[in-house]
């Protein structure tokens, strides 16, 4: 499989991260223990580990982004050990790379609302 098809299949696999349990809801309000966590592609041997980039929306800025690594097979990482700590509406998006460090593009942005605790 050629890299511009594996990165083509990956983010359709990629394409929804999945708060909480909520499918894809455009900001679904979730509680601080809450999950992030995302489908693993077709070809999941390949990837050797996934970038989580979070960041903080207020109001129409955006807070510095925050990068994790998250190493394969794993897909699924807790808010607050992402950095989604305080609450309020945040952002993340998702990318498989490959060991010799190829990424795919990072999937759109999924929003999500963290509630008071």
């Amino acid at each position: 499989m050629s890299n511009r098809s594996w990165t083509t299949a990956l983010t359709r696999f990629l394409g929804c991260i999945v708060m909480a349990s909520a499918a894809c809801a455009s900001s679904p309000k979730v509680k601080p223990t809450c999950a992030i966590s995302w489908d693993r592609s077709a070809d999941h041997w390949r990837v050797a580990e996934y970038h989580l980039t979070l960041w903080k929306m207020n109001g129409e800025q955006a807070s510095l982004k925050g990068t994790h690594v998250i190493k394969a097979p794993m897909t699924q990482v807790s808010c607050q050990d992402a950095g989604a700590n305080t609450s309020g509406r945040w952002q993340a998006t998702v990318q498989a790379c490959l060991s010799d460090g190829t990424c795919s593009q990072a999937d759109k942005p999924m929003s999500f609302q963290v509630a008071e605790p």
